[in-house]
């Protein structure tokens, strides 16, 4: 595979390659990009996202997340603007009458526009839009990397600006916006990205804070709800905004900037008296009803940046380097500016990994004796212990190498681990390990000479041993890139648990490149991280790799859509948060991923379950010592654990299709707020799951299937619906297609509700089955054989619909019991795997 590198603003990035195409997926996970172009457009597209880039003006005309268009109608962006100073009059000069020719700025000071009356203070305003001599065109397309270019000059004037578009497989397009002049100019204004984006697919915003007072930190606010926002409302303004997302349910689109320095706005002080009698306050305007506002000018509050408003039907985003601010501008002078955007889902989340059942042995961090309070040496699990989680479902292990952080190419104990994964691979079971994203050990190689150019500008540390380094370290990254693909290469890990923190980066450490006014906010190197990643994973599993991240609450879709899973949970209690933020942040699905559930301190069991109802079906047992604590777990936590883990084995989870509860109203639809609903479909069957988020008490409900026919529901077929954690059917006859549409339920405090729907079945027959990852029916005349695929010597339960026959158990050590509707028949999986039953009665066993 041919590594490139592509350098830029500074930073060295992971090149593309058409060599990291697997299974026609690049990286084994996106869409390929396709470029093409016609006489008036350049459209780009992934698998979930287009861009259309227009030829004539040189702007994006139509970006496009899966069904949504985030474009409002007859606008583009990023469509830069500049306000100019009016040209000194010939021979203007400061001695004469009243017929001395003036300066520029003294004829600035006449144009005085209302408040958005689309004018500038002091300027005359140019559009790129509506430029002259504009040329479009691709300058490079490959699978995974597509630049397009557009030149052109605002109007008649000197002054010629270039718009650089590099997409990137996951729709992460950086946008580089350049203004130059052939002679000088005096700048009032520059907005380098104007926006007006459609309404109607927007609920939702997500940002970033602003940085406070030293020493300053970033971190992510709860999204909050801006559909109904009146026009000429501010959604927000900010003086330095690094990230925000727009949003609904399952698609937006998002902004990003890594660097603030050179940029320019701030005080007007004194009035000016003109010709006419009139007294103009320089650091004032006039509003559309002749109100005069202190500290705004023509476009707003003065030294706001980035600001979003809301219009008529659709939203205004403005993006300022220069706002009502006298800037020289000559010829050989660069102005650019750089930022991010990227509609979201960038793919879709891998339904093979619908049902992800996980131990974590560890380590996090070095294990040795005579630290952190450890007596005995840290080795992999044993043989033993990987048979018991076998038997018990698990099908991922998160852990298994102990080294130092930044040292992964050397973990500890190498034969064993390599003995260890192997034994897990023998049972079915991937093997991720620990490693970070910033954590570089004291100790570790290459700390005392390179940490000090590395590390982030806050300086935190874990445990007094490891340093955090800053994402836009490019040495760091390389570092890290190179030590992955060497424990790949020595060890047939199945991927990677990356383990990160979201709180550094904002840096000032000029050694590597960040700095400048309030610091840079690693953007760029931070997607660069997660694609170096998810390369080395890709070349050593063929594009199967799992890549988990522990996200918490992270939202930047140039990170996220590069893992598999995000993991929710460590610091933060879905409890505590609003829907909007659960929606937007924890919600896997609208950015591609599934989500796994944590269970911690912080989080209450409750809010966990209904957390694993609300997003995948994903979370982390809680490791029984043997097969009897598991067969009769004393733990709520365990207890449930087992009982969901019989639920999605028997559906086979894994390979079903997701309907997501947030992205099913037109097929699913529950009647109450904070009532949510999640479906699997296969093989003609559902299984429905729902729940309350905040697991207020009881509550009756209502599911209507709008669409049966997508949850592949027949005519003519009767269906019997079954409370699987109550063992009942949960009406007394079968149901006819029409009766589906409709299903009354009472769901209750922070219990989720698993509904089977399936094809009726006359006579005795299997309804479900817990602890195996398949059982196969084999029928024999008063005879009923079940061939359970499962680890030898797993406790194994077969819930049976009994018909009207009755039913014995005739293999050793199974036993027959009743629950609910159903005959249960448990024991351990026999030798050669089958599971045998007499049948006798009025009916013909099916």
């Amino acid at each position: 595979m041919r590594l490139a590198a592509l350098s830029c603003l500074g930073l060295v990035l992971a090149g593309a390659s058409v060599g990291q195409i697997y299974d026609g997926k690049v990286y084994g996970i996106f869409d390929p990009l396709v470029a093409s172009e016609t006489p008036s457009a350049i459209t780009v597209s992934g698998g979930t996202f287009r861009f259309v880039i227009d030829r004539a003006t040189g702007q994006i005309i139509s970006l496009r997340a899966l069904a949504d268009e985030f474009v409002a109608s007859g606008s583009a962006f990023p469509n830069p603007y500049v306000g100019v100073m009016p040209e000194d009059d010939p021979a203007a000069q400061r001695e004469g009458g009243k017929e001395r020719p003036r300066f520029g700025y003294e004829k600035s000071v006449e144009v005085h526009p209302l408040l958005w009356s689309g004018g500038l203070t002091d300027a005359y305003r140019l559009d790129a839009a509506t430029g002259t001599e504009i040329r479009t065109e691709i300058v490079q397309a490959s699978p995974d990397l597509v630049e397009v270019r557009s030149t052109g000059r605002y109007a008649e004037s000197p002054l010629h600006w270039m718009i650089d578009y590099l997409l990137e497989v996951d729709g992460f397009t950086k946008v580089t916006v350049s203004l130059t002049t052939s002679k000088p100019v005096q700048l009032r204004w520059h907005c380098f990205n104007h926006a007006f984006l459609a309404k109607e697919p927007i609920q939702y915003l997500t940002k970033v804070s602003d940085p406070d007072k030293p020493p300053a930190e970033v971190r992510p606010e709860p999204t909050v709800s801006i559909a109904h926002l009146a026009p000429d409302k501010a959604v927000f303004e900010s003086h330095w905004n690094a990230f925000f997302h727009l949003s609904n349910r399952v698609t937006g689109i998002e902004f990003s900037k890594q660097d603030f320095g050179d940029r320019h706005s701030g005080y007007r002080d004194s009035s000016v008296r003109l010709e006419n009698g009139e007294v103009v306050d320089t650091g004032a305007v006039i509003t559309k009803d002749h109100r005069s506002l202190k500290g705004w000018d023509s476009r707003g509050r003065t030294n706001i940046f980035t600001q979003l408003y809301s219009r008529d039907r659709k939203l205004e985003l403005e993006e300022f380097d220069i706002r009502n601010t006298t800037f020289p501008l000559n010829p050989g002078d660069v102005r650019q500016r750089v930022f991010w955007v990227q509609p979201t889902p960038a793919k879709r989340p891998r339904n093979d990994l619908n049902s992800l059942r996980v131990v974590w042995p560890g380590p996090h961090q070095i294990a040795m004796t005579r630290w952190r309070g450890r007596q005995q040496p840290w080795e992999p699990p044993s043989d033993d212990q990987l048979r018991l989680w076998a038997q018990t479902g698990v099908n991922l292990i998160v852990g298994g190498a102990d080294y130092w952080s930044g040292d992964y190419a050397r973990p500890l104990l190498p034969e064993k681990t390599r003995r260890f994964i192997a034994a897990a691979h023998r049972y079915d079971i991937k093997v991720i390990p620990y490693v970070t994203f910033a954590d570089f050990n004291f100790a570790a190689p290459g700390y005392q000479e390179h940490a000090a150019d590395w590390m982030a500008s806050q300086s935190i540390e874990f445990a007094n041993e490891t340093t955090l380094m800053c994402y836009n370290a490019a040495g760091w990254r390389e570092h890290l890139e190179k030590q992955w693909d060497q424990l790949l290469s020595n060890f047939d890990f199945d991927g990677l648990y990356i383990d990160h923190w979201t709180n550094i980066r904002l840096c000032s450490n000029s050694r590597h490149g960040c700095g400048g006014y309030l610091g840079s906010f690693a953007t760029e190197g931070y997607h660069d991280f997660a694609k170096r990643a998810r390369r080395v994973v890709a070349r050593h599993t063929g594009g199967k790799g799992i890549m988990l991240l522990n996200a918490n609450m992270l939202l930047f879709s140039g990170v996220t859509p590069w893992f598999d899973i995000r993991l929710n949970g460590e610091n933060d209690d879905p409890l505590k948060m609003s829907m909007e933020t659960i929606l937007t942040t924890w919600d896997g699905w609208g950015q591609g991923v599934q989500s796994m559930g944590e269970w911690g301190q912080t989080a209450s069991r409750g809010s966990m379950i209904k957390l694993l109802t609300t997003f995948s079906i994903a979370n982390w047992a809680i490791s029984p010592h043997d097969l009897a604590q598991w067969k009769a777990a004393q733990s709520t936590e365990l207890a449930e654990t087992r009982e969901l883990w019989g639920i999605w084995r028997s559906f086979k989870l894994n390979g079903a299709q997701r309907i997501s509860g947030f992205d099913s109203e037109g097929l699913l639809r529950m009647e109450q707020p904070d009532s949510i609903v999640n479906a699997f479909v296969r093989d003609g069957r559902a299984l429905v799951i729902m729940g309350v988020h905040g697991a207020r008490g009881d509550r009756k409900e209502a599911l209507h299937i709008q669409v049966p026919a997508k949850l592949g529901l027949r005519e003519g077929l009767s269906y019997q619906i079954i409370d699987l954690q109550n063992s009942r059917y949960l009406r007394s006859r079968p149901s006819a297609l029409a009766e589906l549409r409709t299903i009354p339920v009472r769901l209750a405090a922070d219990q989720p509700l698993i509904l089977l729907i399936r094809p009726e079945e006359k006579g005795p027959n299997l309804v479900w089955f817990r602890g195996a990852d398949d059982v196969a029916v084999l029928r024999k005349a008063g005879v009923l054989e079940y061939k359970v695929k499962s680890v030898p010597g797993s406790p194994v339960e077969l819930y049976l619909d009994p018909g009207g026959s009755e039913l014995v158990a005739t293999t050793p050590g199974f036993e027959r019991v009743t629950a609910g509707d159903f005959v249960v028949l448990a024991g351990t999986e026999p030798d050669d795997g089958v599971v045998r039953l007499t049948v006798s009665g009025p009916k013909t066993a099916r």
